[in-house]
């Protein structure tokens, strides 16, 4: 649910040997609490404090958001913990405008950040290992805070300073990748450190005073290396169908009750450019046509009378001139062709080579259920004068319309809790997403939108995210939706608040989770970068980016890519893909020409290296040499819904 365990007013709680999973906020606590021996389990934010002397001690989190969150916090103690395997995205400790806290024997690993600071003072971290992250410690606008006698090692940065003052890291082991010290703008008094190496290394100075005389030649602290898993990656199976096969029937009239009119629907359809095109549907050789612009869902019909004696109806779509045709079988209701139940986009969608289409296919039967009068007939044995669509005859949730369209068998139950597709969605969900066209053969995401004023994504922009999945036969389904209140920065705590009142609308049954994806378009989030990814309940399903980080770096057309590019690269990790999956991922070294990684990852095209984030709206395909990576290969559509990190 929303809360695990939460202090009313300045309540104190004495928690010990507790297992607290799947909360949006594991426990939340003011003053003078104890929190002892816990295991925390996919929670968004396991531990929440806005207050003074607490005790947190000999915790675990693993598979959460945010381990500890703490703001205008004072006097703490977090002893003895171990944080690991957390959203890669986030961190393991946060804290804002705290001050006088201690960090005392933990272990944090495998995570974005494993401490971060702002507005912070006087806080210590001592005697604590924090290894195999991309960030060990990271403060912003800091000053007085000391790092003592613990082991910083195997991250890309080990510690980052940016504005801080009389800042203290002393008696440490630094063995990091990149840097062991990046001081920018700073005062860092980080003498009698090891360095892994005989002289001070890997220290980068921006402007900033870094005292480093004396140091320490050999390790301090010994490193006891932990096992860990190799990472399994995970792979879809994908579930492949064979055409849908026909019997030739004979009737003298396949519906008696009518003059049976064949009725093609346009429900959706697009162009990849966004100009105008026709669109002509033909029936048995007889035309319809229209002129469209975009995107667009019109509910246009072509109508046309067919042969009632004939079994099979022809039907051409064309649009700008390309040709698809179906065969219609008006025995089944069923069709085959260039478009069949089972194919890899989906039944009833057509993708052209600047187009795509979502359409249906019936006739107008004389009870209007849907069903062909042969099929009631002969199949199913129902009335052809009753309405039969919305009856759940086998009583398994979904009614009769849908299982028969998608070919289960109405009259006997089924189990709707099956993913055929591999997209993270139901049966039962792919029905609840009929009308926004979900298809339980084919593989859908779906995207909703908030953002803030000044930062509302264009048309343009979701276009390019449509077609970048539509060319590898992925519908993602778009919907803008929120505008939400101005603030300067989203922190953890805000984008989680954000989650459950403009996602969830606070209701803890909203179909939607486990469902949608969730992004929030805001102005800058807890670092002026462009964004990151987010647990908002238990597993990760949400982003964020920060508007106006982008808007600074880019105008025009390159700003419409840049916020399709970088919904893209976030939306990536919430379908399982990070760093860990592959070096070129979320890699500093690529930011910039002067940097390693800008020229051993080259090859990798995808808006997840951060040499192209920005300018390119696709994942690579692995075909571009070496040093490549095949991220279409390897994305889990599954990975919202049932999130782990690092395995």
């Amino acid at each position: 649910g929303r809360y695990g365990i939460l202090a009313k007013g300045n309540a104190s709680l004495s928690i010990f040997n507790s297992h607290i999973s799947k909360a949006g906020s594991g426990i939340v606590i003011a003053n003078n609490s104890i929190i002892s021996s816990c295991n925390f389990y996919k929670c968004g934010i396991a531990i929440e404090c806005y207050g003074q002397s607490n005790l947190v001690l000999n915790d675990v989190a693993s598979s959460c958001g945010v381990a500890m969150y703490m703001e205008n916090a004072s006097g703490n103690t977090i002893e003895g913990c171990n944080f690991y395997k957390n959203n890669n995205n986030e961190c393991a400790i946060f804290m804002l405008s705290s001050s006088g806290n201690t960090i005392r024997n933990c272990d944090i690993s495998y995570i974005s950040f494993g401490i971060r600071m702002m507005n912070c003072e006087n806080n210590t971290i001592e005697k604590t290992r924090l290894h195999d992250m991309r960030y060990g410690v990271e403060y912003e606008n800091c000053r007085n805070c000391d790092i003592y006698g613990s082991i910083i090692y195997n991250n890309r940065f080990g510690i980052e300073t940016t504005k801080c003052r009389k800042m203290h890291f002393n008696y440490n082991d630094l063995r990091n990748k990149m840097y062991n010290l990046h001081a920018k703008f700073s005062y860092c008094d980080a003498r009698h450190n090891y360095w892994d190496s005989v002289f001070p290394s890997k220290i980068k100075n921006e402007e900033s005073i870094v005292l480093k005389t004396p140091w320490v030649i050999k390790p301090i602290n010994k490193i006891e290396e932990n096992d860990t898993e190799k990472r399994k990656v995970r792979k879809s199976i994908l579930l492949h169908h064979p055409e849908h096969s026909f019997n030739e029937i004979s009737e003298d009239d396949f519906d008696p009750l009518v003059d049976i009119k064949t009725i093609f629907v346009v429900k959706r359809v697009r162009s990849m450019d966004g100009k105008a095109y026709k669109v002509k549907i033909s029936i048995d050789g007889k035309g319809n046509e229209s002129i469209f612009k975009g995107d667009v869902q019109p509910d246009w019909k072509a109508i046309q009378n067919v042969n009632d004696s004939k079994q099979i109806v022809e039907i051409e779509i064309s649009i700008d001139g390309e040709r698809k045709s179906i065969h219609y079988d008006l025995a089944t209701g069923n069709w085959y062709g260039d478009d069949w139940l089972g194919d890899s986009d989906g039944y009833g969608h057509i993708i052209f080579k600047n187009y795509e289409m979502w359409f249906d296919v019936t006739y107008n039967d004389y009870d209007k259920d849907g069903l062909t009068y042969w099929e009631e007939s002969n199949i199913y044995h129902t009335s052809p004068y009753v309405n039969n669509a919305m009856e759940d005859s086998d009583n398994d949730g979904i009614p009769f319309w849908w299982e028969d369209k998608y070919g289960f068998n109405p009259l006997k139950w089924d189990n709707h809790s099956i993913d055929y597709d591999k997209d993270g969605l139901t049966d039962l969900q792919e029905y609840y997403m009929t009308k926004n066209l979900s298809d339980p053969f084919a593989k859908d995401i779906f995207l909703e939108i908030d953002y803030m004023h000044d930062y509302k994504p264009s048309n343009e922009s979701v276009e390019m995210l449509c077609n970048a999945f539509a060319a590898h036969h992925i519908t993602i389904h778009v919907f803008i939706d929120d505008e939400i209140p101005m603030k300067e920065r989203l922190y953890y705590n805000d984008l989680k608040k954000i989650y459950w009142k403009y996602f969830l609308d606070d209701d803890i049954d909203n179909i939607k989770h486990g469902i949608f994806h969730y992004e929030v378009i805001g102005k800058l989030s807890s670092f002026p970068r462009g964004g990151h990814a987010f647990v908002g309940w238990d597993n990760l399903d949400s982003f964020m980016l920060g508007g106006k980080y982008i808007n600074e770096w880019r105008v025009g057309k390159a700003r419409i890519k840049a916020y399709a590019s970088l919904s893209m690269h976030e939306l990536g990790h919430t379908l399982g893909l990070f760093e860990y999956t592959f070096a070129g991922i979320d890699n500093e070294s690529c930011n910039a020409p002067w940097m390693r990684g800008y020229w051993i990852y080259r090859n990798y095209k995808s808006c997840l290296n951060y040499r192209y984030a920005f300018q390119l709206v696709d994942y690579s395909d692995g075909s571009h040499g070496r040093n490549d990576f095949d991220d279409w290969s390897h994305i889990d559509l599954t990975f919202f819904k049932d999130s782990y990190y690092y395995s």
